[in-house]
């Protein structure tokens, strides 16, 4: 869960986000791009990086969703008399 919030008094940087996505905190990493991006609009690099970090995040949530998919069958029945 992410506990970096945008109207926290915190100085936000590029390489904060950088450091957050290295590590893992794709949320807080893409939160501090969208602020970034939004105050440097004329800075390609931050919206490039928010539009790929959601993309990682789509993919993450349709991942997880499939994951949660295969854990609710039943197990297979092995076969018998083989």
């Amino acid at each position: 869960m992410s506990k970096i919030k945008s109207d926290s008094d915190i100085y936000f940087t590029q390489t904060m986000a950088e450091v957050l996505e290295e590590q893992g905190h794709l949320e807080d990493a893409l939160m501090i791009y969208k602020i970034l991006a939004d105050t440097n609009p004329w800075d390609e690099t931050l919206s490039f990086k928010v539009d790929m970090l959601k993309s990682k995040a789509d993919a993450g949530k349709r991942r997880g969703a499939f994951k949660q998919g295969l854990s609710k069958r039943e197990p297979s029945k092995k076969r018998q008399g083989s």
